[in-house]
């Protein structure tokens, strides 16, 4: 129904941007991948998706085809709802999910929220030989914005973790888990940075998830 949209972002967090395109808002939800690919941007195209329920319409949107096709085909298999789907394009970039799901690798497949070992079988038996179509377009990366300071506290208040922490509340964490694995994430990654080098929200989402 909906291809595309293009308009102006007026609002964006790491799970949802807001597109005004002929006066209308619309409230389009999104992977951690195509919100890294939106920072910074007044005017945009997102791809669409309208995923229908009987109590509900909710408009998913990509920053490629490459995401939207790879959600398309995940929500085919039995299973696999919007909410799972985002978080294997959050989890992963969408070419290492269709290297999981071609290998066969359970064990990675598993990293992703709501994906016990039965349903990461049934991607792989369901998928393997359906990603021909799929064109795999990794996320793009964010720069490094202000640290907040030292200590817990200030780790908390970096904004690349508190985009992390909202970002882990919609996928399904509670408020708590979700400030620990960030501050744990972010730890983690500026020491195997060396302190060195932009760390963005994309990184830590992915670290909080890959761990989870």
């Amino acid at each position: 129904m909906y291809h595309h949209l293009r308009g102006e972002l007026v609002a964006l967090t790491p799970t949802s941007a807001v597109l005004e395109a002929g006066g209308l808002g619309f409230d389009v939800r999104i992977p951690v991948s195509t919100y890294e690919a939106l920072k910074g941007r007044k005017e945009t195209v997102l791809l669409t998706y309208l995923h229908v329920r009987e109590d509900e319409l909710r408009l998913f949107g990509f920053a490629t085809e490459g995401e939207r096709e790879l959600f398309r085909l995940l929500l085919s298999v039995a299973g696999v709802g919007p909410s799972i789907a985002l978080g294997c394009l959050s989890t992963f970039a969408p070419s290492e999910v269709a290297s999981a799901i071609s290998g066969g690798d359970l064990k990675t497949l598993q990293r992703i929220k709501g994906v016990g070992r039965k349903l990461a079988e049934r991607l792989t038996v369901e998928l393997r030989d359906r990603l021909e179509s799929f064109q795999a377009v990794p996320g793009a990366g964010g720069g490094a914005r202000p640290r907040g300071g030292d200590g817990l506290q200030g780790v908390l208040r970096v904004p690349e973790v508190t985009d992390t922490i909202a970002a882990l509340v919609t996928l399904g964490f509670d408020r708590k888990s979700a400030g620990e694995r960030a501050a744990s994430a972010y730890s983690t990654l500026r020491s195997r940075l060396g302190g060195q080098g932009p760390l963005g929200a994309e990184q830590l989402i992915k670290e909080c998830l890959r761990n989870s």
